[in-house]
């Protein structure tokens, strides 16, 4: 039997919630004048929305992320490959996804509102 026990070290260090990863500081650097110049002025409201609901979920997934490993069943205990969840329940690493996947989608929006202009 091979045992597997989830860990919340990459998720964490993805997120840059341990000062290492690709989005360390994204948010200071989305709302610096350089970038924020490259948007459409009459989409500015959206983009400060979009970039305040971008660190809402980003903090909200550092937060679950961190809980993930002290708290959560399966990350403390080692489980049989192939059981996805020891606990059965809905894990915090389990809501931290849900999370990235919400701060994914809204850069996904704060990338649609840069303008395309080349000059």
């Amino acid at each position: 039997v091979i045992s597997c026990k989830k860990t919340n070290r990459i998720v964490r260090d993805y997120i840059g919630a341990t000062g290492k990863g690709p989005l360390v500081g994204l948010e200071k650097r989305l709302l610096k004048t350089g970038v924020v110049g490259r948007v459409d002025p009459d989409s500015l409201d959206d983009y400060f929305t979009a970039v305040d609901s971008f660190s809402q979920a980003i903090s909200r997934a550092k937060s679950l992320s961190y809980t993930a490993g002290m708290a959560d069943f399966d990350s403390v205990n080692n489980f049989e490959r192939g059981n996805e969840s020891a606990s059965g329940e809905s894990s915090n690493l389990e809501q931290a996804r849900k999370a990235i996947d919400e701060a994914n989608s809204y850069l996904r929006t704060i990338v649609s509102l840069f303008s395309s202009d080349d000059s």
